[in-house]
Formats: structure tokens, C-alpha cells, sequence
């Protein structure tokens, strides 16, 4: 072990592995996303991996960085360390390709491995893996003020499942499309699911979205039910949650459109974060998915 790691053959695998690695999430990167075995498996990946919106197409760069920067850190840091065994065993042209075909085979086969281990739905699409996609991060806690002047609070809806979303009223592009996916989930569930189950739209446009405006937004989208909860408050509350619900967004100071993210969080009885989704139809058959899975369970402490 000790001559393993003071010659060459430890670091040149692991600079072949990095790279081979690299290689591989730049390939996720690039693929075509489509209904090919090939396109599904590159679009869950992307939206896992880099936060990949299927609707509008963009990625997030903090997802896409934390991703691959890593990976030219280690690098460089096993170069810095390993720079005279590894100039050495580059003399050796043959030595170092096998180590890069191994690392190369070790990447794509461990990736092939894990997508026929899933195995396949009807129509090629990727089952829903609920419990490899499983959290239990604490929920952010909030106090504000939903569409009827009610006060909302998460623990207010302990023992129930929560959807928890982020929308605006004046937004032109995918905050209808957001309600919309969450009224086709609600609508596969049975009348007793629905029961045991509260929707909570943050705003994010707090100086704009009044109590009354979010109400007429409500009524425009059949949201009468006591299922939905848009809710509003302080600005300052307002944005701090969206940032704890990892809301990314960026406001154009000169149309006053908001660029954001499209997510839901599922938050279980218990109060914890348990799945996160975006948009698209595929994500909108396992948002219902794991909602059904939510909606089963008891409270843990019960």
C-alpha cells in the first residue's frame, strides 16, 4: 500500500478517473434529452445533478460549478503532490492508457450499471426511485398570511403533506404552468388523499402580492379550495424563506420580471423536506408519485 501510493500508479489512476469523470458529466451536460433510454437517463441526471428545469430549459450554474470545479481541484492537488512519480511514469506512454481505459471503464460502466439496475417503465421512462430520491431535511419554518387574511404556518399543517411551491401573481412565463402542475397532481389523488393534504404558494413578489391580489389569482386558477394556501407577509420574511427554500431568482430591474427556478418541495407529515421536483410531465407524474407514498404514511411520533 505504501509503495502504491508513493509511485505513480496511485495518482494516474486517480487523474483518469477524475477526468474520465469530467468527461462523463460534460457528456450529461450535452446529450439530447428525449424519450431514448439515453435522453431519459441524461435528463434525470441533469435534473438531480446540475437543477435542470425541463420546461424552460435552464440549468443551475451553482449546481453545474459544484460539480465539476471539484473535480479540477482534487486534481490539481494530486498533481501538486504526486508531480515527480507522475512525470516518471509518463515516460511510459503504454502504462498511463491503461490506466486511463481503466478509470474510463470503471466511469461508464458503474453509469450503465446503475441505469439498467433501475430498470424501466413503460415507454422507457425510469421508474420513480423513491427511496434513493428520499430526504429528511428539516423544513423551513414560516408565519405569513395567505390569501384570505388566514395566518399560515407549517406547524400548523403538522400531521398533513405539504406542497410547498413559490410563484408570483403579474408572472408571464411558468408560475400558471406551476399551478397548473400542482392541480394535475391533486386531481390523481382520491378524495380522502386530498384530505390529508395543504398546498402552500409563497410569492415572490412580496411588495406586490397583497392578500387580495394572491386572491383573485386563487379564484383565476380555481383555487377556492381550503387544499391552497397563497401566502404573502414582510418582505424581508418573505424573501428569507424563499432563500431557505432554496428559490433561486433575479429580478430585471427594467420590465420587473423575475428569472427563477420552478420547484416543489414535499414536505411529509412529520415536517421534513421528503422529495423535491420541477416542472415537466415527467416530474409531474412522480410529484403525484411520491405524493401518494407521503399521504400513506403515519406521523412518526404517533
Amino acid at each position: 500500500m505504501k509503495g502504491l501510493l508513493i509511485g505513480g500508479a496511485f495518482p494516474a489512476f486517480a487523474l483518469s478517473l477524475l477526468a474520465c469523470w469530467v468527461i462523463f458529466l460534460t457528456a450529461m451536460l450535452l446529450a439530447p434529452v428525449g424519450a431514448s433510454s439515453i435522453g431519459a437517463f441524461a435528463e434525470d441526471f441533469r435534473i438531480w445533478c446540475f437543477g435542470y428545469d425541463p420546461v424552460t430549459g435552464r440549468l443551475e450554474l451553482a449546481y453545474v460549478m459544484a460539480m465539476i470545479v471539484p473535480q479540477f481541484m482534487i486534481g490539481a492537488f494530486i498533481t501538486y503532490f504526486w508531480w515527480e512519480p507522475l512525470r516518471e511514469l509518463a515516460q511510459t506512454p503504454k502504462i498511463v492508457a491503461r490506466y486511463l481505459a481503466a478509470a474510463a471503464l470503471l466511469v461508464v460502466g458503474s453509469s450503465a450499471g446503475f441505469a439498467l439496475s433501475a430498470g424501466r417503465a413503460p415507454g422507457g421512462e425510469l421508474p420513480f426511485p423513491a427511496e434513493e430520491l428520499r430526504t429528511a431535511y428539516e423544513a423551513p419554518r414560516f408565519s405569513l398570511t395567505d390569501q384570505d387574511r388566514e395566518t399560515v404556518s407549517l406547524a400548523g399543517f403538522q400531521g398533513n403533506v405539504v406542497i410547498l411551491t413559490a410563484v408570483y401573481a403579474s408572472c408571464p412565463h411558468t408560475c400558471p404552468v406551476i399551478l397548473s402542475q400542482v392541480q394535475a397532481a391533486i386531481a390523481e389523488l382520491s378524495r380522502e388523499e386530498q384530505e390529508d393534504l395543504r398546498v402552500v404558494a409563497v410569492t415572490m413578489d412580496p411588495e406586490s402580492d397583497t392578500p387580495e391580489v394572491l386572491r383573485t389569482l386563487a379564484e383565476n386558477h380555481g383555487m377556492q379550495s381550503t387544499l391552497y394556501h397563497l401566502v404573502t407577509g414582510d418582505p424581508a420574511d418573505v424573501e428569507h424563506l424563499l432563500d431557505r427554500m432554496q428559490i433561486a431568482r433575479e429580478r430585471d430591474p427594467e420590465t420587473g420580471v423575475i428569472s427563477h427556478a420552478n420547484l416543489f418541495l414535499l414536505v411529509d407529515r412529520d415536517g421534513r423536506i421528503a422529495y423535491r421536483f420541477g416542472l415537466g410531465e415527467r416530474q409531474q407524474r412522480r410529484l403525484t408519485a411520491a405524493l401518494k407514498i407521503l399521504l400513506r404514511e403515519r406521523i412518526a411520533s404517533g
